[in-house]
């Protein structure tokens, strides 16, 4: 079945595909620029915030932990249930708002690819470099670290640049994900890749928004390092899809949205 045209109504709509920019490939984030003319959604910009980082050597490092890195606060981590996890055999706690503290298995190295990509889909990690600069240095590996900052950083500015998006309205802006489900690639001891298929939701809830609250799906892969006795964030890409059926469900109102937007708490970590 063909997919239908974005409407220009406020509330949600799927978010298609139908400008992709080729010379970006197939991997690419689930945040994308919108190019709007004359109050009409007309273009998808598509922004490959794509973290391509070399991994150099794999071999264990032995060092301080993630709490101990430079201005990082800690707390222990809350475990959530339904995980598939085992909390019990992991140091896990909070760094920057982040969860560290991985058990060495393919168990821990999937549930730090669900966290760190839930991690980079909030609002704040949007609109706040500082912030975003904290949840990077929390989950990065020592390599990846700069190349991550320095992609996300030039994203993030177009992404906002796009919705509309100052200093002055940041809180309208709504970025939300959550883990419908995971894969693993490969592992080892020191590497393993995770396939994590997200849900997400991003837009402005602002009256004369370029583009209201819209769906997407994407699979992100995450090439996770054995880094400082847990796993760390050496690559990101991601892919379109799975994507549902569009339904043709009435999209909620604006009023909807900021209402769910400050009453509902972010998605939860799992355990």
């Amino acid at each position: 079945m063909p997919k239908k045209s974005p409407q220009t109504n406020r509330g949600t709509r799927t978010i298609t595909d139908d400008a992709h920019d080729a010379s970006q490939g197939d991997e690419r984030p689930w945040w994308r620029g919108l190019a709007i003319a004359g109050g009409v959604f007309v273009a998808l910009l598509v922004l490959a915030v794509i973290v391509n980082v070399t991994k150099g050597s794999t071999s264990p490092r032995s060092s301080a932990g993630p709490s101990a890195e430079a201005g990082q606060s800690t707390q222990p981590a809350q475990a959530v249930s339904g995980t598939g996890g085992n909390p019990a055999t992991s140091t896990q706690r909070v760094v920057s708002g982040v969860p560290v503290g991985y058990p060495h298995s393919q168990a821990g190295a999937v549930q730090a690819a669900v966290n760190y990509e839930v991690a980079r889909s909030s609002a704040a990690y949007f609109t706040s470099p500082s912030f975003r600069h904290r949840i990077i240095d929390a989950m990065a590996t020592s390599e990846s670290r700069a190349q991550l900052i320095a992609n996300d950083d030039a994203g993030m500015e177009q992404v906002l640049v796009s919705l509309g998006i100052n200093s002055g309205n940041t809180n309208t802006l709504v970025a939300r994900a959550a883990a419908l489900g995971t894969k693993t690639d490969s592992y080892s001891d020191q590497v393993a890749t995770v396939e994590v298929w997200m849900a997400g939701v991003i837009g402005t809830t602002g009256q004369s928004a370029p583009l209201p609250v819209s769906a997407s799906w994407n699979t992100y892969t995450l090439t996770l390092q054995w880094e400082r006795d847990d796993w760390k964030l050496a690559a990101v890409t991601s892919v379109d899809g799975p994507t549902p059926l569009d339904t043709g469900t009435t999209p909620s109102s604006v009023g909807d949205f900021l209402t769910a937007n400050q009453e509902f708490d972010a998605p939860p970590y799992v355990g």
